[in-house]
């Protein structure tokens, strides 16, 4: 009887012919799932890198006040040398002695008059306040508004609360180390860019090198002119406010001209802060002086606007107004008093970043190139 046959192996078929041709919107969603991945990785890496700048922002301030220090620094050092012919840091040096010599005289002819008036303001404002506070509660609504926003508790009651408003700003911008941070890292900056410019560019892939040089020499050359225009603007109305008050006849004019100098750095709001302590003064006097003070406030912000700001801002960025107000409103909600002051030269960098990176690149090759800063856009200096 002869043995049955071996049962013979089964043959299987080749997964995808068992399943057959996969279909395209399998493939299609396959692809969508890959970009949703690689899109919530790129947000989780930027939210995460936000977090982690959010939490260190009063030192990034200092790190961009100290490169604005530097860029401010080597314009004058390229206008000297290119001028001169010097070596660059013979002209690097040459500009910084004659800045602290600058300093040193003003100190010398103006230092002592400028503390004493100083020391007189905080007596006189506190004066003004009180007189204001006791012609509003001379009405019965001024009573009505006296009682029921208590008022006086926004004063202290020691008459050092001007003292103690500076002693904030101080704290407030880091005081002695955050202005060492910001001198150091201008000088350093300054005397020698071409190593720190280097070590940035080597963060880039080869290939992205070049631009990436092209669009760091923009913004240096727009935050450059912006300072520039900016310190003009500031001295402008600096001088124009003494020398206003001066003639209106108002105490403490000196004073209050360093004030107006010194917050005119800060667009719209620096401005309306300065007239303040002018305007107490002024009412502490009598209505009709705080009335020509406000008038002349008011002139020297229109000439700024109208007749200065046009002219420097040729070779730097025009801000928009509501711009500039949005970017120290969201800055100062975000990082305090710092970001109230660097708001505007972060806003002018935010524009040329997107003028550089998202605008011009998705422009026809033979379209002109939009204008920035009238005819000094295509012009360095």
């Amino acid at each position: 009887m002869s043995a049955p046959p071996a049962p013979q192996p089964r043959r299987r078929r080749p997964r995808a012919a068992a399943l057959g041709p996969a279909a395209p919107g399998v493939a299609a969603d396959a692809r969508r799932a890959d970009r949703s991945i690689v899109v919530v990785g790129a947000v989780v890496l930027l939210v995460g890198f936000g977090l982690v700048m959010w939490a260190i922002a009063d030192v990034v301030l200092l790190v961009f006040a100290g490169m604005l220090l530097a860029i401010f620094l080597r314009g004058f050092t390229d206008a000297l040398r290119r001028a001169t012919g010097l070596p660059d840091m013979v002209a690097f040096v040459a500009v910084v002695l004659a800045l602290l010599a600058l300093l040193a005289l003003g100190g010398l002819f103006l230092g002592a008059e400028a503390a004493t008036q100083f020391e007189q303001l905080g007596p006189r404002t506190r004066e003004a306040w009180d007189k204001m506070l006791a012609a509003i509660n001379s009405y019965e609504w001024g009573r009505a508004l006296l009682n029921e926003r208590n008022l006086r508790a926004m004063m202290p009651e020691n008459q050092e609360w001007l003292t103690q408003l500076g002693g904030l700003f101080s704290t407030t911008v880091g005081a002695i180390g955050g202005f060492l941070i910001v001198v150091f890292i201008g000088l350093y900056g300054a005397a020698d860019p071409g190593t720190y410019q280097r070590g940035f560019l080597a963060l880039f892939p080869r290939g992205n090198r070049e631009r990436a040089s092209e669009v760091m020499d923009e913004v240096g050359h727009t935050l450059r002119w912006w300072l520039i225009g900016t310190f003009v603007k500031m001295t402008v109305v600096g001088v124009s406010v003494s020398i206003g008050l001066w003639l209106l006849g108002m105490p403490l004019a000196l004073a209050l001209g360093l004030i107006a100098f010194v917050l005119d750095f800060v667009p719209y709001i620096g401005p309306a802060l300065a007239a303040f302590p002018a305007l107490l003064v002024a009412l502490a006097m009598s209505p009709t002086d705080a009335l020509y003070v406000g008038l002349l406030y008011l002139g020297v912000q229109a000439a700024e606007n109208y007749i200065v700001s046009p002219l420097v801002d040729l070779r730097s960025v025009d801000l928009p107004p509501a711009l500039a107000i949005a970017a120290q409103v969201l800055l100062g909600a975000l990082l305090g008093a710092l970001g109230v002051v660097f708001a505007t030269p972060l806003a002018a960098t935010g524009m040329v970043l997107v003028r550089t990176l998202y605008v011009e690149p998705d422009e026809p090759a033979g379209s002109p190139a939009p204008a920035e800063g009238g005819a000094a856009a295509g012009e360095r200096a």
